[in-house]
């Protein structure tokens, strides 16, 4: 039997099962009961961490070091919202047709494309100075749940169960996936080029409004205008913005709904979906605001903000409160995500939005007449690389792609 971990000596540099102490305040209507204290060992821990649930369910951290605070906030995200995590997973590796099949394997050469492939390290300090620290040790705190879902398997959601699969080890590279940072700007560039087409620059520029200047938006004369119209060229790219979606067929027989109840579902569902969409198009638009404490009834200013995120279950929004060294810090992030995007600390409050700006280009490249696996660079032809990769399907056989 292992000694407690009191008895343990604390190696700053080692790795080994430190406690987490979690407090889970019971209900009694709307009073709390006194918190209980569950321990569990999870390894990778430096120092003991404490994580306090409030009668919101809100979860309060407190750890001696940087790395165990985010490592337990990764940790307590998987706690949590294990299957949502690992959807969000298998959106960002291009891994949906392993559990939804063929209908998915279009989304995931897509994703595929976007996968990062320089300097992992360097990628994660531009989040943050100590990102390269930060991120991995949040992974590590949801890999390290996930482990304790392998040694009991009754921890796991019961989504687990209906789709027959469990949940996979993540990795930085999940963390900074861009796909859902691609909001078809591009999209609308080619839109742009159609319309050219069709109707002319100078028209275009009536009816568009491309404030504050006056953009040329000739078309490049090696484009093939009518090839823009007959060809979605963009149909890969899009891909990762199709809705994760599950039929019957994807979950076990004694989960399924009657066939009836389930197209009854279905349809309420798209005419919800239809709704919401049009109160997002009559929306008057954002509501960010500050109020002065002069102005409120506790004297403390008060901050709004609109991130312009949809309502969903489970919620695309996860609050946090993180306390350890330099770090006391409230408010909302996204459970995939470590840190807090929407919140305050100790000096101020701060918001996001999610904005429209020119950040994907489309380039036209003249390729060889006799081999259209080179282009043009300057003055020579340039042989395109090409990335093989396998999707494996569910019910069928695995697939081949070229990226």
């Amino acid at each position: 039997m292992k000694p407690p971990i009191a008895a343990r000596p604390l190696l700053a540099a080692a790795l080994f099962a430190a406690t987490l102490l979690v407090a889970h305040p019971g209900f009694a209507g709307a009073q709390t009961t006194a918190p209980e204290e569950i321990r569990l060992t999870a390894p990778g821990l430096d120092q003991p961490v404490e994580i306090l649930k409030d009668q919101w369910g809100i979860s309060h951290i407190y750890a001696d070091t940087e790395h165990d605070l985010f490592f337990a906030q990764g940790y307590n995200a998987a706690r949590d919202r294990l299957f949502q995590l690992e959807i969000w997973r298998r959106e960002a590796t291009g891994t949906m047709a392993e559990i939804l099949g063929p209908r998915a394997i279009t989304r995931d050469h897509g994703i595929r494309l976007f996968k990062f492939r320089g300097d992992l390290d360097t990628e994660m300090r531009h989040y943050h100075p100590r990102g390269h620290e930060i991120i991995p040790a949040f992974v590590t705190g949801i890999n390290a749940y996930i482990d304790e879902t392998r040694r009991d398997p009754d921890l796991l959601p019961i989504e687990f169960e209906m789709l027959g699969i469990t949940p996979e080890h993540w990795t930085p590279e999940v963390v900074i996936t861009r796909h859902r940072g691609l909001l078809g700007d591009a999209g609308t560039s080619l839109d742009y080029g159609r319309a050219v087409y069709l109707l002319g620059a100078d028209k275009v520029r009536d009816v568009a409004s491309f404030h504050p200047h006056q953009p040329d938006i000739e078309l490049d004369p090696s484009i093939d205008g009518q090839h823009l119209i007959d060809h979605d060229i963009l149909e890969l790219y899009r891909a990762f913005r199709s809705s994760t979606s599950f039929r019957p067929e994807d979950v076990a027989p004694e989960f399924r709904a009657e066939e009836d109840d389930f197209e009854q579902l279905e349809a309420a569902l798209t005419r919800e979906t239809q709704q919401l969409e049009r109160r997002e198009r009559e929306s008057l638009g954002s509501n960010n605001w500050v109020l002065s404490g002069r102005l409120a009834a506790n004297d403390y200013p008060m901050m709004a903000n609109d991130p312009h995120r949809a309502q969903a279950t489970p919620s695309l929004r996860y609050w946090v409160h993180l306390n350890g060294p330099g770090w006391n810090v409230q408010g909302a992030g996204e459970p995939a995500l470590p840190g807090v995007s929407i919140g305050h600390n100790d000096h101020g409050a701060w918001g996001l939005t999610v904005f429209a700006i020119n950040h994907e280009d489309i380039f036209v490249y003249e390729t060889h007449p006799d081999d259209p696996r080179r282009y043009r660079y300057q003055d020579r032809w340039v042989e395109m690389e090409g990335i093989a990769e396998t999707i494996r399907v569910r019910g069928e056989e695995s697939r081949a792609v070229e990226l």
